[in-house]
């Protein structure tokens, strides 16, 4: 069984990490239902933990739901009582996803005594093993649910001992992980591969018993049961949970039909015409609970199954995406469900062993999102509901909750729903016959959720989903309409972001041009195309072209929406950049410190298109051969831009690299040179080797470090 989940934040950095805990989650190891039919395995893994896996990766592979985790809590519980006072560290780690176990990995680096500035560079993954083979005692590392190994790979190539993990490093320490692929190569050589099969009739009776007791029937009824049900522990826990709760009912809410024992429940499944084996068995337990169910008076049930089969395996936003008006004015059959019903129903089935309520690790009691077990998710996925589950989320972006995808204050929603908006689109995309209004609406929610990927500063994942979106509007809409027009600007700004000037340049001209031709000159949206232009031309260096399309803007938009409206602050900001590279630094000095004063007024000190305008004033102040001044309003700047965007955001690394330029110039090379050696290595982790901004920073570096002492362009 999956156990754990990371609630995520705000954007990774070494300051505002994703939540995560090394704690292993023993709180799941019931006495009342031990591990059963492992005794040789379990032995085999406890001899590991105490001797050490002489350098072999531990992989435990199976079925999803053949208790892979289970085995590791009772090795690990095992191993702590043989020897109490030789107690070991273990540190377990929820990597079913990338983000997950590069928390987790540097959580272990700071546990095992590193700070985080030389821990996590570029040369990470040496340095943590480094350091983990210094280690005195002994230890256990836990990686639970890496169903692709290649998200091990890291830095080199897991096979290689290049990885992320490398046991063969460390023989004190013992790495141990669980997968439902073990078949795939990139294991390599050096792996230990232990199967986690289905369990025998006798122990698959024993599991049954363990819910049930001698209530439901005789032993022999419960391996005839447990036999059928493909000996799969999640198949058994669901069937002995639903013979308990059967057990527990009132004869009145029990229809003539009902199984109560186990050769009633082994009747009703033999009335199906599915192979015994174990999805077929699980497949066939999930029928049997959703009509408890619907005897239980909740209709609808697998209907609301298909619905949260359709998101993503990732937690599902109730708040969000299951909202009871919505579902009922979406999902056929769930006409007039109101919420406490609703509510019911994720409880019961959760109770029944179908779904998990997810909890907030800041308030426990509170859930904040369901999630699938990945078996009953993938049993329960139809095309039939996809159109619905579209239209969820498009109702759920419209919430004030979300708000835009770009406000960092809102990021931490929509971290939620992302991942469900692009599986979704993912999924039309497949769909060859999907309706016309469906692939659009999916394409709408699609482009929302790369604008918030964008906006957190993983450009490449946007420019990829814009091409995608792209391809699906000019099919579907034509280069003319405006959602084409606007998913075109997007891509340029997303090819601007990663520095490819020329592609993001004629992406902006041919948006303008036809935008003009199609909405007029003077329409806001050709204008904001004609000024990202503009800024794109002066970041080329064509400062005379640039500032005739930016003063244009400015002028227009003032006459269209006013001297203080956020589009005419906003060009009138640009034409001061150009001012400023210009070299008229008096007249782009005033115009910023106007431009700063009106969006602290108006947006508040730290709202992110304040922090551009006290970055670029500072950088004006720098120019014009005042440092002091400059860094002091650098330093704020980056102050309020890895407060509000996170240390990773390529706004912010461009901060921090003028920042270590102030410094270099007011006689401070030691910290200049810190400052800057950290600015290159998150450089090059978040924007690439090649990126102009990393590539500024490494000269900047170098000249300081190996020749005489040069001035750097700023």
């Amino acid at each position: 069984m999956d156990i754990g989940q990371l609630v995520l934040g705000g954007p990774p950095s070494p300051d505002r990490q994703i939540l995560v805990t090394l704690t292993p989650p023993m709180g799941e190891r019931d006495p009342h239902y031990p591990v059963r039919g492992r005794e040789a395995l379990l032995e085999h893994v406890v001899g590991l933990c105490h001797t050490g896996g002489g350098g072999q990766l531990v992989v435990l592979h199976g079925l999803g739901g053949s208790g892979k985790t289970a085995v590791v809590l009772e090795a690990i519980a095992r191993t702590q009582e043989c020897c109490p006072a030789c107690r070991r560290t273990v540190w377990w780690i929820d990597a079913r996803q990338e983000e997950g176990l590069l928390a987790g990995l540097r959580a272990v680096a700071r546990q095992t005594g590193l700070q985080e500035a030389s821990a996590w560079g570029a040369d990470a993954a040496d340095v943590l093993w480094h350091q983990l083979n210094l280690l005195a005692g002994r230890w256990l590392l836990i990686l639970d649910g890496v169903d692709d190994p290649a998200l091990l790979d890291g830095p080199g190539h897991l096979a290689s001992g290049t990885g992320w993990i490398r046991p063969q490093a460390c023989p004190r320490g013992v790495v141990i992980v669980t997968t439902r692929n073990g078949a795939d190569p990139s294991w390599g050589s050096g792996a230990l591969l232990l199967a986690v099969k289905s369990l025998q009739a006798e122990r698959a009776a024993e599991v049954l018993l363990d819910h049930t007791g001698d209530a439901a029937g005789p032993v022999a009824d419960a391996r005839e049961l447990g036999r059928r049900l493909g000996g799969l522990p999640l198949a058994l826990h669901v069937a002995g949970s639903y013979l308990a709760e059967v057990m527990g009912m009132p004869d009145a809410f029990k229809g003539p039909e009902t199984p109560d024992s186990f050769a009633a429940y082994l009747r009703a499944m033999e009335g199906g015409s599915g192979p015994a084996d174990a999805r077929q068995a699980v497949a066939e337990t999930w029928r049997m609970s959703i009509e408890l169910m619907r005897r239980r008076g909740f209709t609808g049930t697998d209907r609301l199954l298909e619905v949260l089969a359709a998101f993503s395996d990732a937690p599902i936003p109730h708040a969000l995406l299951l909202r009871p008006a919505a579902l009922s004015a979406t999902v056929e059959g769930f006409s007039g469900v109101d919420g406490p019903t609703l509510w019911r129903m994720l409880k019961e089935l959760a109770a029944l062993g179908l779904l998990d309520l997810v909890s907030s690790s800041h308030a426990p009691d509170d859930v904040v999102a369901v999630r699938l077990h990945p078996l009953i998710r993938d049993l329960s996925r139809t095309t039939a509901v996809l159109a619905a589950a579209v239209r969820l989320m498009s109702a759920a972006l419209e919430l004030e909750d979300l708000g835009s995808p770009e406000d960092p204050g809102h990021w931490t929603a929509w971290q939620a729903v992302t991942p469900h908006a692009l599986e979704l689109a993912d999924q039309v995309a497949g769909c060859a016959d999907m309706d016309v209004q469906t692939r659009l609406a999916s394409a709408d929610v699609a482009e929302m959720a790369a604008r918030h990927l964008q906006a957190l500063g993983l450009f490449e994942q946007a420019r990829q989903r814009y091409e995608a979106i792209l391809a699906v509007r000019r099919a579907l809409q034509g280069d003319e309409h405006p959602a084409t027009l606007d998913c075109r600007h997007l891509l340029a700004s997303a090819m601007h972001d990663l520095g490819d000037l020329p592609l993001a340049r004629a992406g902006y001209q041919a948006v303008w041009q036809i935008s003009g031709q199609v909405r007029g000159e003077e329409h806001t949206d050709t204008l904001t195309a004609r000024h990202e232009l503009g800024r794109v031309l002066h970041d080329q260096g064509h400062l005379e072209e640039a500032h005739g399309h930016l003063a244009h803007v400015f002028a227009a938009s003032g006459r269209l929406h006013g001297p203080s409206h956020p589009y005419t602050l906003t060009a009138r900001h640009e034409v001061a950049r150009v001012l400023h590279h210009s070299g008229q630094l008096p007249q782009a000095r005033a115009e910023y410190e106007v431009v700063l004063a009106m969006r602290r007024e108006a947006f508040g000190a730290g709202h992110p298109s304040t922090l551009t305008a006290q970055h670029n004033l500072a950088a004006v102040l720098h120019d014009q051969g005042q440092p002091q001044l400059a860094l002091t309003e650098y330093r704020s700047a980056l102050a309020g831009r890895r407060e509000v965007l996170g240390d990773r955001h390529p706004r912010t690394l461009h901060t921090q690299y003028k920042t270590a330029l102030a410094l270099r110039d007011v006689g401070e090379h030691a910290e200049a040179v810190e400052l800057m050696t950290d600015t290159l290595r998150v450089s090059i982790l978040v924007l690439g080797a090649s990126h102009p901004q990393t590539t500024r920073a490494e000269d900047a570096l170098r000249a300081w470090t190996e020749g005489p002492t040069l001035a750097v362009e700023s």
